[in-house]
């Protein structure tokens, strides 16, 4: 009985050592998404409300470094998802779990949307991580989001756009939002503003086909 506890013991203490190395992994995986991404939105404040044009460079050196992290991170998650989602993970690492295919390819995130599901109805993650994958799965799609939480942005840096991608009801946006947790779109779009350095705007009644059209005549 005595040499059974052992390896119990034994067996508890390598998953135990298992989920500690993820853990670890995947903080390293949130760091470098992040720090990327924070060097974007600083480059693209300057470019576009300092009139900094010489960072134009270094803004697309960044685009293309971003690219090249979340590909190399959805590897890593990619290949601890093979056998299913591991458990007992912290908090941090089910939500660097979904930021990483929230920032996937649409092969990826087509893939793993009924997972995120899942962890959302686990409650590993918030609700509100769920619809922004959904919404960017529909937006890549190139059909309307449902709770507006997916924008795009076009123009030159002299004179930047950022639209909200149209919304399939718009009349129960805020509803639909709230459902979520996510803040009203009015808010929402002040965030955007104040984040970006560039004017949000939302048009309720604008379809794919019209903001396409826009952002191709640029």
């Amino acid at each position: 009985m005595k040499k059974i506890f052992t390896i119990i013991a034994i067996l508890l203490l390598a998953a135990c050592n298992a989920t500690k190395s993820t853990d670890r992994l995947l903080s390293d995986v949130w760091a470098k998404d992040q720090a990327i991404r924070h060097q974007m939105i600083r480059l693209t404040k300057a470019v576009t409300t300092e009139g900094q044009t010489e960072l134009i460079d270094s803004l697309l050196w960044a685009s293309e470094e971003m690219e090249r992290i979340d590909s190399a991170n959805m590897v890593v998650v990619d290949s601890l998802l093979h056998n299913g989602l591991p458990e007992n993970l912290s908090e941090e690492s089910y939500k660097t779990i979904w930021i990483v295919i929230d920032h996937a390819s649409l092969e990826m995130q087509e893939q793993y949307l009924p997972l995120i599901e899942q962890m959302a109805s686990s409650k590993l993650i918030d609700i509100d991580e769920y619809a922004t994958l959904f919404d960017r799965v529909a937006m890549k799609r190139n059909q309307p989001q449902r709770y507006g939480s997916q924008s795009v942005q076009f123009g030159t840096p002299e004179a930047m756009q950022l639209y909200i991608w149209p919304v399939e009801n718009p009349t129960a946006l805020d509803s639909l939002r709230s459902a979520v947790g996510m803040m009203p779109i009015s808010e929402y779009l002040k965030t955007l503003t104040e984040t970006t350095g560039i004017e949000a705007k939302y048009c309720p009644t604008m379809r794919v086909e019209e903001l396409n059209k826009m952002r191709y005549e640029e």
